[in-house]
């Protein structure tokens, strides 16, 4: 008799016990599913490219008055493939900022960075231009009216310009002057972004 009603008890205590599993994972799963299907905003975090900006505007010193006549004339940055300035630009412009945030990463791949550069800047100021294009990926696949759509025409500016920039490195074989020109261009590029662009243009996080 008390063999059975030890193993009754038991018994319960285990139905207990894989009731209490079974609503645990319930419970998950619901969470996880909310979360899911919770909306996210796909725009760019202005945080980010606070810092992108202010890690390689202070990774070395001001840009050297020895390298001003390695500037070369024809390279000037298409600021107005950046901007926005309403809403129905929006899309386009983003994009735009994303595809120079690629090309930027590009560039700052190498291995010959002048030795003057603050190596631990450099690697975060890359680390979080990589984080950018990871988490706005997305600003690629957002679908705008054609007549809004002027996106082709950024890219082609952007392409060109980031192309001669490269160009302007192996030019020059890396040089400290050929660098520092090619920090100039980007910072001058990041700055455009974050001061000309409206409001809406960011994710606030």
């Amino acid at each position: 008799m008390f063999v059975k009603g030890f193993s009754d008890c038991a018994w319960e205590m285990t139905s207990l016990r894989m009731a209490f599993q079974c609503l645990s994972w319930i419970s998950i799963l619901l969470c996880v599913a909310q979360v899911s299907s919770t909306p996210t905003k796909c725009q760019l975090q202005r945080t980010l490219m606070e810092k992108s900006h202010n890690l390689l505007e202070t990774m070395t010193g001001p840009f050297p008055l020895q390298c001003l006549d390695d500037i070369p004339v024809e390279i000037k940055s298409p600021t107005w493939a950046l901007q926005s300035s309403n809403s129905k630009q929006d899309v386009g412009a983003a994009k735009a900022v994303y595809k120079s945030l690629m090309k930027v990463s590009s560039l700052m791949e190498s291995d010959s960075f002048p030795q003057s550069w603050d190596a631990d800047k450099l690697v975060k100021f890359q680390i979080i231009v990589d984080r950018q294009i990871e988490e706005s990926e997305c600003i690629t696949r957002i679908k705008t009216q054609k007549e809004e759509d002027d996106f082709a025409v950024r890219d082609a500016a952007l392409t060109d310009y980031f192309d001669k920039l490269e160009k302007l490195l192996k030019e020059k074989e890396f040089s400290v002057c050929a660098w520092e020109v090619v920090r100039r261009e980007v910072l001058s590029v990041l700055q455009f972004i974050l001061v000309e662009n409206s409001n809406n243009f960011w994710l606030t996080v």
